[in-house]
C-alpha cells in the first residue's frame, strides 16, 4: 500500500511540472521550422537552371560587362560591346569578345595582363552587367530598342513600346531571332517569347 501511495505521488508531481514545461516547448520548435521553410526540389531545379543558362550566355555587340580587376581595382570598368564585337578595358587595348563566355573574357584578360607585364599575377572576375536590347518595329505606339528585360514575351514587348496602334495586325506578329540570319522570320503569337537582341515587327492590318 505505501508503495501504491508514493507511486500516486510521482505520478502527480510529473503531471503538475513536466507536462506544461513540454507543452510549452513544443510550440517553439514548431515555429522555429516553420520560420526557415525548406527548399523544396523544384526550388533547387529552377535555381540551378538560372545560373547554367548565364554561365552559357555569350555575349555580343549591345551587351555591357563589368570588369573587376582585384589584383588592381584602377583598372576596373564596365564597358558595352561595340558593334564589331570589341571592348577595351584599361591597360589591355582593343579585346574582341563576341560570341564569348563571361568566364572565357576572364581566362582571355588575366592571359593577357600577365603576358604583357601590367600584372604578375591576374586576379579579376567578369559580370554581365545588362544584356543587348531587344526592338519593336511597325504599328506600335514608341518603336525603337528597349532594355532587355528577362522573361519577356511579346505582349509585354509592345506594352512596353507602347500598345498596338489601331491599325496593328495582331495575327500576322514576326521576329527575326538574334542568332538568325537577316531576312529570316517567323510568325509569333503574342505569347512567343523574346529574347536579347531579337526585332518584332508588327505589320499594319488588312482593310
Amino acid at each position: 500500500m505505501r508503495i501504491s501511495a508514493w507511486s500516486g505521488l510521482l505520478v502527480a508531481l510529473y503531471r503538475r511540472l513536466l507536462m506544461p514545461a513540454l507543452g510549452l516547448m513544443l510550440p517553439l520548435g514548431m515555429v522555429a521550422c516553420e520560420s526557415q521553410p525548406p527548399t523544396t526540389a523544384l526550388q533547387q531545379s529552377s535555381q540551378v537552371t538560372q545560373t547554367m543558362r548565364m554561365a552559357e550566355y555569350r555575349v555580343a555587340p549591345g551587351d555591357r560587362v563589368r570588369v573587376i580587376v582585384l589584383s588592381d581595382p584602377a583598372l576596373s570598368g564596365e564597358y558595352e560591346v561595340d558593334s564589331v564585337g570589341v571592348i577595351s578595358p584599361r591597360m589591355a587595348d582593343r579585346v574582341p569578345v563576341i560570341g564569348m563566355t563571361t568566364a572565357e573574357i576572364e581566362e582571355m584578360l588575366r592571359t593577357r595582363y600577365q603576358t604583357d607585364g601590367t600584372l604578375r599575377a591576374a586576379r579579376l572576375s567578369v559580370d554581365l552587367v545588362a544584356r543587348r536590347p531587344f526592338y519593336v518595329l511597325g504599328e506600335v505606339g514608341r518603336p525603337g530598342s528597349f532594355p532587355f528585360v528577362s522573361g519577356i514575351n511579346v505582349a509585354q514587348a509592345v506594352a512596353i513600346a507602347g500598345g498596338f496602334t489601331r491599325r496593328a495586325s495582331k495575327t500576322r506578329i514576326t521576329i527575326q531571332r538574334f542568332t538568325q540570319t537577316m531576312g529570316m522570320e517567323e510568325t509569333v503569337t503574342e505569347d512567343s517569347p523574346v529574347g536579347p537582341g531579337d526585332i518584332l515587327r508588327i505589320p499594319e492590318r488588312w482593310f
